[in-house]
């Protein structure tokens, strides 16, 4: 393939990543950022009508030379998204890849890093709190940071627990259990996720009286929510992916903390853990990890992604054009 820009298809980022080298390449990425050498531009974002919004992520890896912005929009109708990657160092579009599998991998991988960091390695049960298609990645996040004995699964409709169940009970050793209800996920779960597009917060502290570590990482948008402020009163070590972000996107942590950026200073970054290769502080009861998704998470897929795909000529290869030819081309 010519040296132009490379355009990476859904397939094309499927058949070059997966959940343990997506953990792997985030976990790094987190650390870059935590010494000072990866920035997020943060998250702007906009909303019309009933359900639909458009948005914008920024990043750069100084130390590795990439810089890329994702954009996407989602209506009810449907949604598209797409990651332009650049050369930081010369400002030229190295990429453009489709981002949907890309975003699913590093909503997933971020959820992995902090469980990994955060939840004790002797927790066997976990609860799965949704079963859309993030659901899928989700799982498999779990199943590569945790050795589990089981994992119970809930979401509203019967059919589509049961469906999801069972879809995936064959890659795992340990089964996975639709539940019937909320409460029957939840019992002695101590590793629970939560990816779901609700509302209103419908987990509150007695469901999760068994749960140590909380990932929380369905509701990204100001208006919605998955738990209750009670869930607060258990925890003692909150961590987010972005604190900006959450500042002014997550409606659980602005109701708690406020919505200015004073009163947050009991809240942790998971890249400034990893930098300081600082483990969940022994005593820890009950963690809660918020992820609102942020540049840097979709920087280190892309970039991998990118560099395989050079490796084993994927994707298409579309025409470079120097700004001198376009403008001669226009004289």
């Amino acid at each position: 393939m010519s040296e132009g820009i490379r355009y990476l298809t859904e397939q094309d980022v499927v058949s070059t990543l997966d959940i343990r080298r997506a953990i792997d390449a985030l976990e790094d990425m987190l650390a870059a950022q935590g010494r000072g050498e990866a920035k997020n531009l943060p998250k702007t974002l906009t909303t019309w009508g009933e359900g639909n919004s458009m948005h914008a992520l920024g990043s750069v890896m100084i130390n590795k030379g990439y810089a890329g912005f994702k954009t996407w929009v989602y209506s009810k109708s449907g949604g598209g998204s797409i990651f332009s990657l650049f050369d930081s160092q010369h400002g030229t579009l190295l990429g453009l890849i489709e981002a949907r599998a890309l975003g699913m991998l590093r909503t997933a991988a971020i959820s992995g890093v902090a469980t990994r960091l955060l939840a004790s390695r002797d927790i066997r049960t976990a609860a799965l709190i949704g079963t859309g298609p993030q659901a899928v990645t989700q799982l498999a996040a779990l199943a590569a940071v945790q050795d589990l004995d089981e994992v119970r699964v809930f979401s509203p409709t019967a059919e589509k627990r049961k469906a999801f169940a069972q879809n995936v009970a064959a890659r795992y050793p340990f089964p996975v259990r639709a539940c019937d209800t909320l409460e029957e996920a939840l019992d002695g779960a101590g590793i629970v996720t939560v990816i779901t597009r609700a509302q209103e917060p419908f987990l509150n502290a007695a469901n999760l009286k068994d749960c140590r570590h909380l990932n929380a990482v369905g509701a990204i948008l100001p208006a919605k929510a998955e738990f209750h402020q009670d869930v607060f009163e258990r925890a003692d070590l909150v961590v987010v992916d972005d604190l900006e972000n959450a500042q002014r996107g997550s409606r659980e942590l602005r109701e708690h903390f406020g919505a200015g950026s004073q009163g947050w200073g009991e809240v942790k970054v998971l890249s400034d853990l990893l930098a300081a290769n600082k483990d969940c502080p022994l005593g820890t009861r009950f963690s809660i990890f918020k992820g609102m998704g942020m540049g840097l998470s979709d920087l280190a897929m892309a970039s991998v992604a990118y560099e395989l795909a050079c490796q084993r000529d994927l994707g298409i290869s579309l025409p470079r054009q120097t700004r001198e030819n376009l403008l001669l081309t226009q004289v």
